[in-house]
């Protein structure tokens, strides 16, 4: 069987399915991984060949958001100014137009047997349906619903906008262009039955006893390759400071983590409340972070998980990965949301008792400060913590994943329907 994994360019997607492809590649499959240049070093430790593509995804400004990071803009909520339904369909389809054909000249002969992609990825959608082969969707964040449609969208769209038929119809256009056999509406929309792996625990989602067979909660998949960065303005790996003191891990992640007035400001709020706190910038350059407090170490990247080993609190942009590399080791989180996605994550958090939801009221030095010693000082936090960990050790991982893959291929051997 020859696989074919796309996800965007960023860790919190590509980290989880790095153990699938390696288990893939165990089982002696053929696993090709579509990938920038950034990530193909990691993707041939997993044992998968990396296919580069030209980088449709970024945005001018890493703090700005990413394609399909659809949220309410001027709600007030956290400090990340968010793409627009309108600006966030764009984006897709910037996607869809620079990744198909490259993917498309990438595999001149014959397409793979089935593609594994995120549903951020239009392109591995329209390669599945210009090969008719099964696609199988890998779902990093919080899933509220087995399937979305366009009726989701078009809730939010301002029906006075005329800019969403032309999207339509532009992302129409390329779909014909390239021999998909879709249409705008058929690749967004609910009527597609694929297989969908999930990186986090049932009991993690709202409502997860309610979604059908054809949704696989495996878990978050965290024994595969991880981020290697060296620390920067670090020096060496961090070790859990001498002392009883605790210690408080910060970092928004890789994305939208351009805010150095965020860092600053959780540095000062943490100075003197007795903890040493280790930030990860994740790749932002800690000379913006000017002089720092006795207490405080920065490292402009960083794997987490070799923080999160020793550390006490997590404070978190509460992107999905960073959140289960969290509470696989029983460590709190004190949750600063950037964008709606973030946002439903971190109620989760909060709802399961896990940890502290930080609203725009609470993105304060006393309110950061409140919720760090609160998480630190109540007992059933930790028993909640122990619950979950529970949860994630007995999810059943990549191996599960693959075998949701394979199964997936044997039946569409038997005519099984793609579309």
């Amino acid at each position: 069987m020859h696989v074919l994994l796309y996800m965007p360019p960023f860790y919190g997607h590509l980290n989880p399915t790095l153990a699938v492809a390696a288990e893939l590649a165990r089982r002696g499959h053929r696993v090709s991984y579509a990938t920038t240049t950034e990530f193909a070093s990691h993707v041939r430790e997993a044992g998968a060949v990396p296919v580069i593509y030209d980088d449709p995804w970024r945005p001018p400004s890493s703090a700005r958001g990413v394609p399909g990071s659809v949220g309410a803009s001027g709600d007030g909520e956290g400090t990340v100014p968010e793409l627009g339904v309108t600006e966030a369909l764009s984006a897709q389809l910037r996607e869809l137009t620079v990744v198909l054909p490259q993917l498309i000249r990438a595999f001149p002969k014959a397409g793979p047997d089935l593609v594994i992609c995120d549903p951020m990825c239009w392109a591995g959608l329209a390669l599945g349906a210009r090969w008719q082969v099964p696609v199988v969707k890998s779902i990093t964040s919080m899933l509220t619903h087995a399937r979305w449609s366009l009726g989701d969208l078009q809730a939010r769209f301002d029906p006075a906008d005329h800019r969403l038929p032309q999207l339509l119809a532009a992302t129409s256009a390329i779909l014909a262009r390239h021999g998909t056999g879709l249409t705008a509406d058929r690749l967004i929309g609910a009527n597609a039955k694929h297989p969908v792996i999930v990186f986090y625990p049932r009991t993690f989602a709202p409502h997860g006893d309610e979604f059908g067979p054809e949704v696989h909660f495996v878990g978050p998949c965290l024994t595969g390759p991880r981020q290697q960065q060296p620390g920067g303005a670090g020096h060496g790996r961090p070790r859990r400071p001498e002392g009883d003191q605790p210690v408080i891990l910060v970092s928004l992640g890789t994305v939208f983590n351009r805010q150095p007035d965020v860092y600053r400001l959780c540095l000062d709020a943490l100075a003197d409340l007795g903890c040493h706190v280790v930030a990860v910038l994740g790749g932002m350059d800690g000379v913006q972070l000017g002089q720092l407090p006795p207490n405080a170490q920065v490292y402009d990247d960083l794997p987490l998980p070799e923080v999160l080993c020793f550390a006490d609190v997590f404070v978190g942009h509460a992107g999905m990965t960073s959140i289960m590399e969290a509470l696989s080791v029983g460590v709190p989180i004190a949750a600063w949301p950037q964008i709606a996605e973030h946002r439903r994550i971190a109620d989760r958090v909060a709802e399961l008792g896990l940890g502290i939801r930080l609203g725009p009221e609470d993105q304060t030095h006393h309110g950061l400060r409140r919720a760090v010693a609160a998480l630190g000082e109540d007992p059933g936090v930790r028993a909640r913590l122990a619950w979950m960990r529970g949860e994630i050790e007995r999810a059943p991982g990549a191996c599960a994943a693959a075998d949701v893959i394979e199964g997936a291929c044997a039946e569409n051997k038997n005519g099984y329907t793609v579309y």
